[in-house]
């Protein structure tokens, strides 16, 4: 390795950490300030958040490495032009392509990385994030539940008790669920607890002698139920509504799950398309680096004057762009008028091409300023 690409390693590898650092912190803020219903309930410990930034933090690094990357080719590289060094470099013959090495390079490390996590580290750690707010969930039905106040932190269910014991238990239980509009549901119980299935993610109140009244609101309908003992499930997704959504399905399948689950949906005579694209949305996610060298490195190196403001700007501009262009594909893939594979990685073949060609004009007309 020569001097000057050790030189420009450093010009790239120290602003990269600090803005995946600022990113990831900028991401866990943002996720954590959308969940904060179930994180900020009364049962949530510290080792619960220390969990959670554990089983976050794969998917985020997912998101934040490629913007972050690109932001250290744009300013460091920009810097370089800010201080004439670019000239300097050119006066002793280094040309645009030379320059190009050390940021291919450390993208090439990056996609390695990236395809490493996105196969193993986060779909473990998403997984993990279901099964823990699933826990948190249910900690806090059972810690928030006061005596003679309603708590209706669940979506469409109301939950009262006149008596909350120490060990969690319930006396004289009211339960109203809306969950279906045109026939809700009034559960009336003398005794009452809550618990989860041996899965985590549905949460089960247990109840016993009482009655269910359910009223149809289309109609004139109205029946009553008596019960020695009853059980009502809750989706821990359809309980936190979509604000506190960490994750999708497909997202906490590995690669190898996300081919046998198309296959399987194939050989039933279902719709693969939206697993296959997902596998390669993926693949498209984690080789995007590579498009973010080829392209921002001519944009960096052939300006006139470089800035800190220019820099943010672009980079913003550039990742809204791929976003933009990786949503299309990926719609068109969905809809079977891309195949899912060119779907997946037609936004990098179009920041490849684009940066190319500047790449190309930056190299014919000698300019490195």
């Amino acid at each position: 390795m020569t001097r000057i690409s050790r030189y420009l390693l450093k010009e790239l590898l120290v602003p990269l950490g600090v803005w995946v650092a600022f990113m990831f912190l900028l991401l866990f803020v943002m996720q954590f300030l959308r969940g904060t219903d179930v994180l900020l309930g009364s049962s949530v410990t510290l080792t619960d958040l220390g969990r959670l930034v554990a089983y976050l933090t794969p998917h985020f690094l997912m998101m934040a490495l490629p913007i972050a990357f690109l932001l250290a080719i744009l300013l460091g590289l920009g810097r370089l032009g800010e201080d004439r060094e670019l000239t300097a470099l050119q006066a002793l013959g280094v040309g645009p392509s030379r320059l190009l090495a050390a940021p291919m390079g450390i993208a090439v490390a990056l996609s390695a990385l990236m395809l490493l996590i996105t196969s193993t580290a986060q779909p473990w750690g998403l997984t993990g994030v279901k099964a823990l707010v699933s826990e948190v969930i249910r900690k806090n039905v059972v810690g928030d539940v006061k005596s003679g106040t309603f708590y209706e932190d669940l979506s469409d269910l109301t939950l009262y008790a006149e008596k909350v014991s120490a060990d969690g238990k319930w006396t004289n239980v009211l339960l109203h669920d809306d969950r279906e509009a045109s026939s809700p549901l009034l559960v009336l119980a003398h005794r009452g607890q809550v618990g989860t299935s041996n899965s985590g993610e549905v949460l089960r109140f247990a109840l016993e002698d009482g009655e269910v009244h359910r009223s149809g609101r289309a109609s004139e309908d109205y029946s009553v139920i008596h019960f020695d003992g009853a059980e009502i499930s809750v989706g821990v997704g359809a309980s936190m509504g979509k604000r506190g959504r960490f994750t999708s399905a497909k997202e906490e399948l590995t690669p190898v799950e996300l081919m046998q689950a198309a296959s399987e949906a194939e050989a039933q005579g279902g719709d693969a398309r939206g697993f296959r694209m997902a596998l390669h949305s993926r693949l498209g996610g984690a080789l995007a680096p590579i498009a973010f060298a080829l392209l921002g490195t001519p944009l960096a190196i052939g300006r006139r004057q470089a800035g800190r403001a220019w820099g943010y700007l672009l980079t913003l501009g550039g990742y809204v762009l791929y976003y933009l262009l990786s949503r299309a594909f990926e719609q068109l893939g969905q809809q079977g008028k891309l195949p899912a594979a060119l779907a997946g990685q037609l936004a990098n073949v179009v920041f490849m091409v684009v940066g190319a060609v500047a790449m190309y004009r930056v190299s014919r007309s000698g300019t490195v300023r």
